[in-house]
This record gives structure tokens, sequence and C-alpha cells, in this order.
């Protein structure tokens, strides 16, 4: 009875999830439908599987085998997440490739909606016993599961990962990995790991923590906790990280979720979003340096004319003065002219707050509508 009681509990836990939005069933593993007995038992975990030979291993309070315990095992000391007794495990790095790297994979419990907004988010922990930190830890999302055979080719590029792609080197604090995501509508799946080559994966020594026990992994090996999928209507805010300028990093553009197909240049410009803080038409860096790559497509495609639309919410629109909107995609069409494209083949347009995108109920859904989109209106 005490088993069915435990199981119960967490199953409990789960649904008060699923209830607050998480399309994730078990984003903090703590469903498991087996005592875990040793690694790469992450089938074991209800939603998640792993796409490839080497199956990412699951670590509980209640497992079996002492080294995948929590919090201390066979990779060192960590609590879970506050609340939580289970989490993953994955080899992202390992020296010379002499371990096979592992990855998460689950199906979202809805097939994500066209042109909304999406805050996708994992927290990750360098293992103590780890030798080695990395970088290239991202999230990809797709409309079909990924295969090995997709995943070896080292090809793939994740939608959601730092915006520097920085080493992960915390050990004693789990950090944060989340952006915002527009679908393009039919996503169902999102898969975690390294998905760059060895050679292109930065990596850095680890000193072994004083009174941590145990020989040093030849690799980076990160505990994973608390994945969440949800859609930003019902979400305050996706923050995990600050620009320069203390402006939130949290939009990443929706990107061609098929690794067969060839990108459509004019699609690829028509999916980027350039957003804006409240009332105001200046350009973030990090925009600007998105605003350059859609400069690029247009002057390896002379052709396409495209139209420049400027946007703004309701509450900034009540206190607004001017027309942001025109403003917005002003300011978009001087920086595009500025890296060299044709002033010609640009038109600009201000629509005000009549085309939002997403909800105005919570800030984050007015931030998400405070931007400049663009259209291919032609391409002869």
């Amino acid at each position: 009875m005490k088993g069915i009681t435990i199981i119960s509990a967490v199953m409990l836990m789960s649904l008060i999830g699923m209830s607050q939005g998480n399309m994730i069933v078990n984003g903090s593993f703590e469903t498991v439908s087996k005592k875990i007995k040793g690694g790469g038992m992450i089938d074991n975990a209800s939603g998640w599987s792993s796409p490839t030979d080497a199956k990412a291993d699951v670590f509980s309070a209640n497992a079996k085998a002492d080294e995948y315990k929590t919090p201390v095992n066979m990779y060192g000391d960590a609590d879970p997440m506050e609340g939580g007794r289970n989490y993953a495990g994955l080899m992202i790095y390992s020296y010379k490739d002499d371990a096979p790297r592992q990855y998460l994979q689950a199906q979202l419990t809805e097939k994500m909606k066209e042109e909304k907004v999406y805050c996708v988010k994992m927290n990750v922990l360098l293992s103590m016993l780890s030798k080695y930190s990395s970088n290239n830890i991202g999230i990809y999302i797709s409309k079909k599961p990924l295969t090995a055979e997709e995943i070896e080719k080292y090809d793939i590029q994740p939608q959601i990962i730092h915006s520097q792609n920085r080493i992960f080197d915390e050990q004693f604090d789990w950090e944060p990995i989340c952006q915002t995501y527009i679908a393009d509508g039919g996503e169902e799946y999102i898969t975690i790991g390294n998905f760059g080559s060895t050679e292109s994966t930065d990596n850095g020594k680890v000193k072994k923590p004083k009174g941590i026990i145990g020989t040093q992994a030849r690799g980076a090996y990160y505990y994973i906790d608390d994945v969440s999928v949800m859609n930003m209507a019902g979400v305050e805010s996706c923050d995990c990280e600050l620009d320069a300028g203390g402006h939130s990093i949290n939009v990443v553009y929706s990107v061609e979720t098929s690794t067969e197909a060839e990108v459509d240049k004019s699609g690829e410009v028509e999916r980027t979003r350039v957003y804006f803080d409240d009332l105001s038409d200046l350009i973030s860096e990090l925009a600007l340096a998105d605003i350059e790559k859609i400069a690029t497509i247009l002057k390896e495609n002379p052709k396409y004319k495209v139209k420049v639309i400027g946007h703004t919410d309701p509450v900034e629109e009540a206190k607004a003065t001017g027309n942001i909107s025109l403003n917005r995609a002003n300011a978009v069409r001087d920086a595009l002219v500025g890296f060299g494209v044709n002033e010609g083949k640009l038109l600009v347009v201000g629509v005000q707050d009549f085309e939002p995108i997403t909800t105005d109920a919570t800030s984050a859904g007015q931030a998400q509508n405070r931007r400049v989109m663009f259209s291919v209106i032609s391409k002869n």
C-alpha cells in the first residue's frame, strides 16, 4: 500500500502540472513505472524516451541502485529542483568521444498551433564528478520524433539554446535555459541534448569540488530537471537571461523543423520578428543582428519585395502620443537600408494594435505583440 500511495502522490503532482499548462507530461521525472535498478532507464519515466541506443539515465530517491539515487549518486551530489525527488541525466560531451552522448525525447500533450508563442524551458546542472564542462546544450522542437540517424549527422540546429551558447559549469545551483518560441504549427516533439559535432563543441576542464568522493568521469555529464513547454497566454514571463542593455532575451523564431527540407528563404524572412520595449522604437543589439541576417537574404535575393509591418499592443497604444507602429517599421526599414538593402524593395506600414498574435492579458503577451514583422509580397 505504501508504494501505491507514493505513486498516486506523484501522479497527482503530474496532473497538477498539466492543469497549469505544461505540455510536457512528467517534466520533473517524478513519475516512474518501476524502481531504478541501473543506468539507461529513461523509458521508466512516464512520457520520456531516448532516440539513440545510449539511453538517458533517471535518478531517484527511491532508486534500488545506489549509483542512481538522489541526491548522492555515481556522478556526485545534487538535490533535485525544489519539491522534487528525481531528475534525469545526460552525457553531453566526452573526451575523445570515449562515452556515447545521451538524449531525452518527449511528445507534447498537443500539437503546437501556428503563430502561437510558447515558453520552452529546462534546468541543467553539471555533475560534481564531471572532469569537463560543455556548451551546445539545447532543445530541438519538431513535428516528428528525431531518429538516431538524424541526430548523428550533427547538423541539427536546436531552437532553444543559450543566446551565447556558453559553457555551463555551475555545479551547485540549477541553471535555467529558456526562450519563447513562435510555432510554425504542428510541432509535437522535443529532443534535449548536444546536436553539434565534437569539433564544434567547446569544453572546459573542471576541478573536483572539495569533499566529493569518487573518480571524475572523462566527460561533461549534466542533470536535467523541470522541463516545460507552456503557451505564453498563461505565462507571465519567460526570461532566463538579459542582454548587455538589460533587456530580456526571450524570443526565438520558428525555424524549419524538417531535417530534410531546404529552408525557404522567403519563409525565413517571414518567420523573423523584431521585438521592442514598451513605447519604444529603438532596436536592441540582438534584434539588429537578426535584421542583418534578413538583409543578407534580401541582398542574395534582390527580386524580393518586402512589406515591413509595425505593431503595438493595446496597452501601450492607449498611452502613445504618435504612431509607434509606423515608427518601428521605419526604424527596421532604415536598418535594412543601412545593411545595403535596396530601399525601393521595401514597403513600410504601421497597423497599430489591430493584429495581435497573442493575448494582451499578461505583460509577456503584450511584449510579444510589440513587434515588426515581414511579408514577402513579390519574388519577381
